[in-house]
């Protein structure tokens, strides 16, 4: 699995990723719809992280198979730096595991005192 920093090219990657994994969780079209208006990864978001540079993919040679938006965050709860991961998501456990293996590992390389996880979203 190679694991690279997301760029704001790879913003289609991501919408057509989630709403793959969407179509196959809600059969309704007109509430796919609502949930995509509502969902971390919608477009604004995406054009908010990206070009932060840390959020990260994971891809098995060209296939995307997940990825995570985070963000830094100054001063929260008395801690200087913190690590924000807002949403997570892979093709299965073994893609989630790897992903959140590679923020806990950032966040001690940047030496952030925490990295936080928004939630514990699964494919």
């Amino acid at each position: 699995m190679d694991i690279r920093v997301l760029q704001p090219s790879d913003k289609d990657l991501i919408l057509n990723y989630e709403m793959g994994r969407l179509a196959r969780l809600e059969p309704d079209e007109n509430e796919r719809k609502f949930k995509s208006w509502h969902a971390s990864w919608r477009s604004e978001s995406l054009d908010y992280y990206l070009p932060l540079g840390w959020s990260f993919g994971a891809f098995l040679g060209e296939v995307f198979t997940g990825y995570f938006l985070a963000q830094t965050q100054l001063f929260t709860r008395t801690l200087a730096q913190t690590l924000w991961v807002e949403h997570i998501a892979g093709n299965d456990e073994a893609v989630i595991t790897e992903l959140v293996d590679v923020a806990r590992k950032l966040g001690r390389e940047k030496h952030f005192q925490r990295v936080l996880f928004m939630s514990d979203e699964r494919a």
